[in-house]
């Protein structure tokens, strides 16, 4: 009679991140061989980072896998160590400060419950866009320089279009097992200076979908589409609307996570910019 292994014992911790990602391609890993073949993902430093502090890791999940060069501002993390030898979360906090790379910082590390999980247990997501009605000589790699002039009633119109349950078939990249159904629960348009912000919190998110999100707003804003459009293709996605977006889809450069909420935490405050530009 076989006797069922035992459970190697953890100490559970809850990661609030933020990360520059502009030389990232994205956040989850590669594989194991990631930082010998020159692939770096946000996931992969912070393993790595665990290592060389001497830890040993259990497992780390994110709740959100970024794409290459989207930003975090509030990405969240549950990280597994070995029970043995874990730190408290102000040492392993102190041990992050000093072997994290320049463009990654932890910005909280809490206990958690050992089943909490960063991703599945999320209520909503927050993603914040910033599009530049200016050149910026600082700004460029978290920025979006939009060089025509925008029509931002039309740029409201558009965004605010896809606010509700809405099939986004037209504007993401599905897996096979995805439906594409999502509940966008708001979309808010501010200015900060010569930014434009475009905010939106949703259940949750499928690949490149803020992105296309955003580049149909400003197609629309610039008077190459209507809004009516948009709301056509969340009524009745074809694969020909996924590649019409698809092509027209924002750079990543301007894209952050800006928060993921779990069930007790309050509701999101105002849009704050990034990077102010005068």
């Amino acid at each position: 009679m076989k006797v069922a292994a035992k459970p190697v014992p953890y100490a559970a911790f809850r990661l609030l991140v933020e990360y520059d990602g502009s030389r990232f391609q994205g956040w989850q890993k590669q594989g194991p061989k990631q930082t010998r073949e020159g692939v770096r993902t946000v996931a992969g430093s912070l393993e790595h980072a665990i290592h060389e502090a001497g830890l040993h890791l259990v497992y780390l999940g994110g709740a959100g896998r970024t794409d290459a060069g989207v930003h975090a501002l509030g990405q969240v993390a549950h990280l597994h160590l070995e029970a043995k030898g874990a730190p408290r979360p102000g040492e392993l906090r102190r041990i992050f400060d000093s072997v994290l790379p320049q463009d990654i910082a932890i910005r909280d590390v809490r206990v958690c419950a050992p089943r909490f999980h960063a991703r599945f247990d999320a209520v909503d997501r927050t993603y914040l866009y910033q599009i530049s009605q200016r050149r910026s000589a600082f700004g460029k790699p978290w920025i979006w320089w939009v060089k025509r002039s925008l029509d931002l009633n039309r740029l409201r119109k558009a965004w605010c279009a896809f606010e509700g349950d809405q099939d986004l078939g037209s504007f993401a990249d599905l897996d096979a097992e995805e439906d594409g159904l999502s509940r966008i629960l708001q979309c808010e348009v501010t200015e900060a200076g010569s930014l434009v912000l475009l905010r939106v919190r949703a259940t949750h998110f499928f690949r490149r979908q803020v992105r296309r999100m955003v580049g149909a707003s400003v197609a629309c804003a610039l008077g190459e589409e209507e809004p009516r459009r948009i709301l056509e293709d969340l009524h009745a996605p074809t694969e020909a609307a996924n590649l019409y977006w698809a092509a027209k889809a924002a750079p990543a450069s301007g894209l952050f996570l800006e928060a993921v909420r779990y069930s007790g935490d309050p509701e999101p405050g105002p849009p704050r910019p990034t990077i102010i530009i005068p």
